[in-house]
C-alpha cells in the first residue's frame, strides 16, 4: 500500500471513531482503498461506483438482482396482479453486518483494530448515511436498461431501483440496495420524501444532514437551526 493511501486511511480511521467524518471523507476512503480490496468484496463494488460514474453494468449488486428482475421479466403480469416471487429476498449491496465486517477490513490493513460489530454503533450508521446518500448519484444497466438509485428518507432511509418491465409499462419491480433503520423517527405515517442530489454534511450539533446540492457552499451554516425547513435531513441519535 502506497503511503499516501495509507495516511488517509489512518486519518478516516480518528475521525470515524471520533464521529468527524462526512461524505466526502468517505468518497475519499472509496477510492483510495479500492485497489487494495479483493475482487467482488464489497468495498471493491463500492470504489467500482466511482469508477463508472455514468453507468455500472456488472457487479454485486447487479447479480444480487439479476433471478427476481429475470422472473419479473418473465412473468410481470403474475407479479402484478400478487402472485409471489418464490426466490430469496436479494441483498442489494450485503447486510450492515457484511459492510461493517468490511470496513473493519479496511482499518485492518493498517494494522488499527477492528470496529464494533454492532450495527446501531452511531459511526457506522453514520456511515451509512453517507453511502447511501453517495450512491444515489449512480445507475446501474440491467438488462440493456439504464437504472436509476434513488434516496428515500422515511422512518428508515433506503436506496432502492425501480426497474421497469420490458411488457407492461409504468409497471415497475422496487429492490433495496441498503437500507438504514430509525431515520425521520418523527414520522407516524408512511410519508416519504427523494432526496437525490443531496450531499452529506456534518453540522455543529455533531449530527449529519443531506443537503440540496444548491446549498452546499461556503456560506453553508454550520447550525442545522439556520438552515430553512425541509431544506436539512438529519440522521439522529438513536
Amino acid at each position: 500500500m502506497n503511503s499516501y493511501t495509507k495516511h488517509h486511511i489512518e486519518k478516516f480511521y480518528y475521525k470515524y471513531k471520533n464521529r468527524e467524518f462526512c461524505q466526502d471523507d468517505v468518497t475519499l476512503l472509496l477510492v483510495l482503498a479500492r485497489d487494495y480490496t479483493k475482487k467482488n468484496s464489497i468495498f471493491r463494488e463500492l470504489g467500482d461506483f466511482l469508477a463508472h460514474p455514468d453507468k455500472k453494468t456488472r457487479g454485486l449488486v447487479i447479480d444480487s438482482f439479476k433471478e427476481v428482475i429475470d422472473f419479473f421479466e418473465e412473468n410481470a403480469e403474475f407479479v402484478m396482479d400478487g402472485g409471489e416471487i418464490g426466490i430469496k429476498r436479494p441483498v442489494g449491496l450485503g447486510a450492515l453486518e457484511e459492510i461493517q465486517e468490511s470496513l473493519s477490513e479496511i482499518f485492518q490493513m493498517v494494522e488499527y483494530s477492528a470496529i464494533t460489530k454492532d450495527k446501531n454503533d452511531l459511526s457506522f450508521r453514520d456511515f451509512v448515511f453517507c453511502l447511501i446518500l453517495l450512491l444515489s448519484n449512480f445507475k446501474l444497466q440491467i438488462n440493456s436498461k439504464l437504472v436509476e438509485m434513488k434516496a428515500n428518507y422515511s422512518n428508515g432511509l433506503s436506496l432502492t431501483i425501480s426497474y421497469e418491465s420490458t411488457e407492461l409499462e409504468r409497471n415497475y419491480l422496487t429492490l433495496n440496495v441498503l437500507f438504514l433503520n430509525a431515520v425521520w423517527i418523527t414520522n407516524s405515517g408512511s410519508h416519504t420524501e427523494n432526496i437525490n442530489e443531496h450531499i452529506v454534511r456534518r453540522f455543529s450539533n455533531g449530527l449529519l444532514g443531506a443537503i440540496p446540492y444548491e446549498l452546499d457552499t461556503n456560506e453553508l451554516p454550520s447550525d442545522m437551526r439556520d438552515i430553512e425547513r425541509g431544506k436539512v435531513w438529519p440522521l439522529p441519535d438513536l
